[in-house]
């Protein structure tokens, strides 16, 4: 008997404590993107905190949260936004404000933090490319848009972000009048004739694994493609390289999703992914940059060569995040009907 309610005592300790863990979701871009995020910021977090981190794949726009939203049933805790959707998902009410007070690295994060969201690393779009189907290397948009000199599939972001700005840039743009220009009536129309020229050779992606996994098969020649991805991999052998020249770059946010039941858990895992310990380890593994300036000693040298913004930036585009937030929905539209004609 005495055995018996030993081993009864001890069911209902570890009952307990399963009972006492809780759960978080996290959304963010999927494939090695989120596995190296969970070596370096999911797992040790789980492991500090005895709570378990799900992930999710989201892939960007503002549909499943105002699906949850409808429903009443916020299946994600946290998410990483691009700016112009976090701003519009803020509006809606989509995701809730954030405290500031409550964010243990807002005096080194400064203005990372915004209204609904939390800087949580820094990313750019470049031109890869599959080095075994180049005689020789891709230069910039010129390039990506010269079907004759480069021939071959390219692959774009089924977005018009991105796109209306490679666009531009290929047409003689200058960096600096991108959004002046796309900012004009005229200008959108002559990204848009732009994209014509070479509409028959694109591919649309839209998860963030994509570009990389083309590439990599031969599946097209060029696509924009994120570093970490092309970094991951031509770290795996794939004939993979790419060009920063033209690159476009801006900063994801961690949000909390408006209805999540753990908002006391969501403020702690993105406490511990603002860390510099933290963002300096994933920033090691996977080519984004740290919104936490302390991480960038924490990071090796050889490393740093390769981190988007803070190496090759004066190559590259800042996104406009005013310029999204204002026109994302209208050029959307505009962009799906004419990807559908």
């Amino acid at each position: 008997m005495k055995l018996c309610a030993t081993i009864a005592a001890g069911l209902t300790i570890a009952l307990t404590g399963t009972a006492m863990a809780d759960s978080l979701t996290v959304a963010t871009w999927g494939g090695t993107f989120t596995e190296n995020q969970r070596k370096a910021v999911f797992d040790p977090f789980a492991k500090e905190s005895g709570n378990e981190v799900l992930d999710a794949v989201y892939n960007g726009g503002l549909g499943q949260l105002r699906a949850m939203a409808e429903t009443g049933d916020a299946k994600w805790d946290v998410i990483q936004m691009e700016a112009a959707d976090l701003v519009l998902a803020c509006e809606e009410g989509l995701i809730e404000p954030i405290d500031a007070a409550r964010i243990e690295a807002a005096a080194a994060l400064g203005d990372a933090i915004s209204e609904c969201g939390v800087g949580a690393l820094g990313w750019s779009v470049v031109i890869g490319y599959n080095t075994e189907a180049m005689k020789q290397a891709p230069t910039g948009w010129k390039d990506f848009f010269d079907t004759a000199t480069y021939p071959g599939k390219r692959a774009l972001r089924r977005s018009p972000t991105h796109a209306l700005e490679a666009a531009l840039l290929a047409d003689g743009v200058d960096k600096a009048d991108v959004y002046k220009v796309l900012s004009t009536d005229e200008g959108i129309d002559r990204a848009f004739a732009k994209l014509d020229t070479i509409k028959g050779d694109l591919q649309w992606w839209e998860a963030g694994s994509q570009p990389a996994e083309w590439l990599a098969s031969g599946n097209v020649v060029m696509s924009t493609s994120y570093v970490g991805r092309l970094e991951g991999a031509k770290g795996e052998g794939a004939p993979v390289a790419y060009n920063w020249n033209g690159s476009m770059y801006a900063v994801d946010s961690w949000a909390i999703v408006t209805g999540s039941e753990h908002v006391d858990l969501a403020y702690d895992m993105i406490n511990y992914a603002s860390r510099a310990d933290a963002q300096a380890e994933f920033s090691s593994i996977h080519a984004v940059a740290p919104t936490n300036p302390e991480a960038d000693a924490l990071i090796p040298a050889d490393i740093q060569a390769r981190i988007p913004i803070t190496a090759n930036r004066e190559k590259g585009i800042s996104i406009s995040d005013k310029f999204w937030v204002e026109n994302l929905e209208d050029l959307t539209d505009r962009f799906n009907a004419w990807i559908a004609k």
